[in-house]
């Protein structure tokens, strides 16, 4: 197991002069680094080494700074592009490795205007301007519904990522029913005043481990659930004693277990070695629901997510079985009924449509907004490929795999769902 990222929270005064924000944080950024090496030497105590260190922030739109981005949009668009290389390099200065904020929260807008429209125009280009940034769009949540145009919007985002370089929907997710502090990315925001860390594991290695250590099904959730409690007395005991010496809030960890695209520290090795044939045979959504319905929920400091987690392209076996045909999109989205994390990493045609991605995204956030969950869709179109065809990067955190199979849309429909203006969705 290893930490894959400490996450730190803070406000940001978006669109002050820039000297005005170094000012702000500086001193801030001072107390972070000393904070988060205190930490990561504390763990290296015991023997846990942290992956990455990330910074999050407020959105980057919210109705209470409405007037000042509207001053003049165009200038405000060029202003935000600009200020995202800035705090880029000076993150960068304090050896953080990613920042993150979300665009605006969408599902608590009940119509999109021109600003907010003009600027999700612009996230592709603030995404391939800026490689360490990486944003999200929350579109759903089950007390306002589904905030259709947004989800156009986000679909359309998707689909301009893609080209010419898949990789960079990497940084860009759709979300549903996320809420602040959740560290990992590209989902993480933060919203109080005081600054906030939260922590994002990687553990599916002692996921495997426990349920080696099992004969019966039941004796692998005693063991799952006494290890997960195990690991939560030790990194809150050491987060909580060192978040007093800096005042910086402990939010909690993410208990979802996230893989390393190696055999050993695959989700899906876990689930196969419960007795399920294969990842993606009938038998899966037990395996599934098993290994969720084990992490701790009564704890104070479980958050986020903290479910089962299916990155295909980061995990060994998932992109395996993906290569065998072992399961399709509609498996994923059965699993995400159970899962914590929703669709990830998932490779798609490079042809699809946004139409298509469309109501891919649709029914993730469907299923977070009935159940209640938080869900996110980071999808992968890959220019050049269809549905079967290989994939393969040169990227430590990607297994090869193949392009996923999902049931494409035959006919054009203008009185459709995506073509009509409908602006929201909420269910009775």
């Amino acid at each position: 197991m290893r930490i894959r990222a400490v996450t730190l929270g803070q406000i940001i005064p978006f669109l002050y002069k820039n000297e005005s924000i170094l000012s702000f944080l500086q001193d801030r950024l001072v107390n972070f680094s000393n904070f988060t090496n205190e930490f990561k030497s504390m763990l290296k105590e015991i023997d846990i080494e942290v992956e990455t260190k990330r910074f999050c922030s407020q959105p980057l739109f919210s109705y209470d700074n409405k007037l000042f981005y509207e001053k003049n949009l165009r200038e405000t668009l060029v202003d935000i592009n600009n200020q995202l290389g800035f705090l880029q390099d000076l993150f960068k200065d304090y050896e953080f490795d990613y920042f993150a904020c979300c665009m605006m929260k969408a599902d608590q807008i009940e119509e999109l205007g021109i600003f907010e429209k003009l600027l999700l125009n612009e996230v592709p280009q603030f995404i391939k301007n800026h490689r360490k940034f990486f944003t999200s769009l929350p579109v759903a949540s089950t007390e306002k519904g589904i905030n259709i145009a947004a989800l156009k919007s986000g679909a359309k985002i998707i689909k301009e990522l893609s080209e010419p370089d898949p990789f960079n929907n990497l940084q860009f997710c759709v979300s549903a029913n996320v809420g602040s502090n959740i560290p990992f990315f590209p989902a993480a925001y933060h919203l109080s005043e005081k600054p906030a860390f939260s922590l994002a594991l990687e553990m599916a290695d002692e996921v495997i481990n426990a349920i080696e250590e099992s004969d019966t099904l039941k004796e692998a959730q005693l063991n799952l659930l006494a290890k997960f409690n195990d690991i939560y007395d030790n990194l809150t005991k050491i987060a909580e004693k060192v978040s007093r010496n800096y005042n910086i809030e402990f939010k909690g960890i993410d208990f979802s277990p996230a893989p390393y695209p190696m055999i050993d520290k695959s989700i899906g090795t876990a689930i196969e070695k419960l007795g399920i044939e294969y990842f993606g045979a009938n038998g899966t959504l037990t395996g599934v629901a098993l290994i969720k319905n084990s992490i701790p929920i009564n704890k104070e400091k479980v958050i986020g997510f903290s479910g089962f987690m299916q990155p295909v392209l980061e995990d060994f076996i998932l992109s395996k079985r993906l290569s065998e045909n072992k399961f399709n999109l509609d498996s994923l989205l059965l699993y995400s009924t159970m899962c914590g994390a929703g669709l990830d990493v998932v490779p798609l045609p490079g042809d699809i449509t946004e139409r298509e991605l469309f109501y891919i995204l649709l029914d993730v956030c469907t299923i977070s907004v009935i159940l209640n969950k938080p869900l996110t869709c980071r999808l992968m179109p890959i220019p050049g490929k269809s549905s079967g065809d290989d994939v393969e990067f040169d990227f430590e955190y990607f297994a090869p795999s193949k392009i996923i199979d999902f049931k494409r849309l035959v006919t054009e429909n203008k009185n459709d769902l995506f073509n009509r203006n409908e602006k929201t969705l909420k269910f009775l």
